[in-house]
C-alpha cells in the first residue's frame, strides 16, 4: 500500500496540502465545533462543512473526526494555520 501511496503523490499528516476553506474547516473542526457552528462561523451550508471535512480526512488518513482532532493536537506549531 505505501507504493501505491507513493506513485499517487497522496502524503499523510498535517503537511498535506489543505485549500484553506479546508484548513479553516478543520481548525474549527479540531476544536470541538459542530458542523453547524462551523457553517455559521464560515458562512457555508452544513453540507459544505461535511464536504469539506471528508475530504480533510481522506488527505491526512484520519478515520473520524475524533482522529483528525487527535492529530491537530500533535502537530508542531510550525505547522500550525497562520
Amino acid at each position: 500500500m505505501c507504493a501505491e501511496l507513493a506513485r499517487t503523490n497522496v502524503g499523510r499528516g498535517p503537511k498535506v496540502d489543505r485549500m484553506p476553506t479546508e484548513r479553516r474547516v478543520a481548525d474549527l473542526a479540531a476544536d470541538g465545533l459542530s458542523d453547524q457552528d462551523i457553517a455559521e462561523a464560515t458562512h457555508i451550508c452544513v453540507t459544505t462543512v461535511e464536504a469539506n471535512l471528508s475530504r480533510v480526512y481522506r488527505k491526512v488518513g484520519a478515520p473520524s473526526r475524533v482522529e483528525h482532532g487527535r492529530r491537530m493536537d500533535q502537530r508542531p506549531p510550525s505547522d500550525a494555520a497562520p
